[in-house]
């Protein structure tokens, strides 16, 4: 499964998002898949902090990318 995942990633596939949104068309609870993307978010704001204390601004701007909602 970690291949596949990295495979997909390396093809420019966001495989969180893809996760999230059959989530959220299958749910009759829209807000799970908000929080979901909030709890993702929060994830990459903290590593981006933590790689900004460490001095390392380009992993830290690659997180922080991602915390940016998808179109």
């Amino acid at each position: 499964m970690e291949e596949l995942i990295k495979k997909a990633e390396e093809e420019g596939i966001d495989v969180e998002d893809i996760i999230i949104n059959a989530i959220r068309n299958e749910s009759e609870d829209p807000s799970i898949s908000i929080k979901l993307r909030i709890e993702i978010a929060e994830k990459y704001i903290n590593e981006a902090k933590k790689y900004l204390e460490n001095g390392d601004i380009i992993q830290a701007s690659e997180k922080a990318y991602k915390c940016l909602p998808v179109a």
